[in-house]
């Protein structure tokens, strides 16, 4: 049940609709974060002169962090502190880091921050997400419609830091060359960190859960109870072939993460531009998730997901072509169908898979797995840019392949579950196993 209080005069609906609204604010406040800087982070990186090796490593950043944060995260969360209090100080973390950032040039020192920083930047997204589905009672129906606005928030900060670097610049002309002062994106990115740790603190009340007694007898299980009673999900098939698959699909997303800039700067957009047309991937993003629901109900998991998959390899085999603009904002749609029908669906999908007490572990383990694939994927890149002399058809054209082969292999092991794969009985029986 969602955490509503009782007792109030205002009606059920009401308490849900408010509950919805508020949900909604807390998870476009949390992507605004992202949306304010990632986007032109490897162009950042190249205003300060670093070099492909470089770049990769400051951009895989990020997947160290969501290889060693999650489980650590879950954690605390499912078991010692109150996930809205983790969010806030998660969130505060991250706001005080992003502001050291932006004021460093020496390539040791950002790689250096930058882990640090996903090391709690992380954890706000995905605590914000485990929060969320411990708040509403129908996922499958509910959960599109609050993570939409997370989309929105993305593409606000993105339009939002591009106006602001427009406003700098002193003009608003597409396609001129400029070297707009990057830095602003992490400054505006710590200010939103700052509000949503604030917002974070006016919540309702998640408080953690209580481990086994023979759990909480020895050392391991005072550690990482919650995170090894989730780890039970990899004894179900289907929940192995989604994990293998969003290895191999995020294996291929550092791609577009470190290249997309790059190659809008070789079609002639400008900096103050750019924010904008890199939106053109949340725009579908945002129409999938208000039909993730229709699409669930209507056809089901395994085929929404395969329609996430597919869509990401014609998208990155398009964006080898790359001849256009228009081909690659086109190519660039592809990327929400993927996020909303493979990612998002996926997280729905574990969510009722594990136990209630395990949830924010469950959600952690999907992180894991997704950050080891970015980390090999940012090294791939930083490799075949070396190695191809900066040629990003055949860097994009890698990444398709491997998209291809994992979709294919997907198709044929994923048959999804419709009940729980943890119960609460086992999820117990499991945490005495590890005692």
């Amino acid at each position: 049940m969602s955490a509503i209080s009782q007792g109030s005069d205002v009606s059920a609906g009401e308490r849900a609709r408010w509950l919805t609204v508020r949900m909604s604010l807390l998870i476009f406040l949390a992507f605004t974060i992202l949306g304010s800087w990632v986007p032109v982070f490897s162009r950042y990186l190249g205003q300060l002169h670093f070099s492909p090796r470089a770049t990769a490593w400051a951009s895989s950043a990020n997947a160290i962090g969501a290889v060693i944060a999650p489980l650590f995260w879950g954690q605390v969360a499912d078991r010692w502190l109150a996930s809205e209090r983790c969010i806030a100080l998660c969130a505060s973390i991250s706001g005080v880091l992003l502001l050291v950032l932006g004021s460093l040039r020496d390539e040791l020192a950002v790689i250096g921050v930058a882990v640090a920083l996903w090391f709690f930047l992380i954890p706000v997204l995905t605590l914000t997400g485990a929060y969320i589905f411990r708040m509403i009672d129908h996922p499958e129906s509910e959960y599109g419609k609050i993570r939409v606005w997370g989309t929105v928030g993305w593409m606000a900060a993105s339009w939002g830091l591009g106006l602001w670097l427009m406003s700098q610049a002193g003009q608003a002309t597409p396609g001129e060359a400029d070297e707009s002062d990057l830095s602003l994106s992490i400054t505006l990115a710590a200010w939103s960190a700052f509000v949503t740790a604030a917002y974070a603190l006016t919540l309702p009340h998640a408080p953690p859960g209580k481990a086994s007694e023979a759990a909480s007898r020895t050392w391991l299980g005072k550690l990482a109870d919650a995170p090894l009673s989730a780890m039970v999900l990899f004894r179900v098939r289907s929940f192995a072939v989604y994990c293998a698959s969003m290895f191999g699909l995020y294996l291929t997303l550092p791609f577009t993460i470190q290249l997309n800039p790059l190659l809008l700067k070789d079609l002639g957009v400008s900096d103050c531009w750019l924010p904008a047309c890199l939106t053109a991937a949340q725009s579908t993003e945002i129409m999938s998730l208000l039909m993730m629901p229709y699409l669930l109900a209507r056809i089901g998991m395994k085929p929404t997901m395969m329609l996430g998959g597919i869509a990401w390899t014609v998208g990155l085999a398009a964006l080898a072509i790359g001849s256009s603009i228009w081909l690659v904002l086109s190519a660039f749609l592809t990327h929400g169908v993927f996020i909303c029908c493979f990612v998002i669906a996926g997280q729905v999908y574990v969510n009722r898979q594990a136990s209630a007490d395990v949830r924010a572990s469950a959600q952690g383990i999907l992180v894991l797995v997704n950050g080891l694939g970015l980390f090999f994927g940012h090294l791939l890149v930083g490799w075949l840019r070396n190695a191809s002399g900066d040629s990003h058809a055949v860097a994009y054209g890698v990444a398709a392949g491997i998209a291809g082969i994992v979709v294919i292999l997907f198709i044929m092991g994923f048959t999804p579950t419709p009940e729980l794969a943890i119960s609460d009985e086992d999820s117990l029986a499991q945490r005495q196993e590890i005692a």
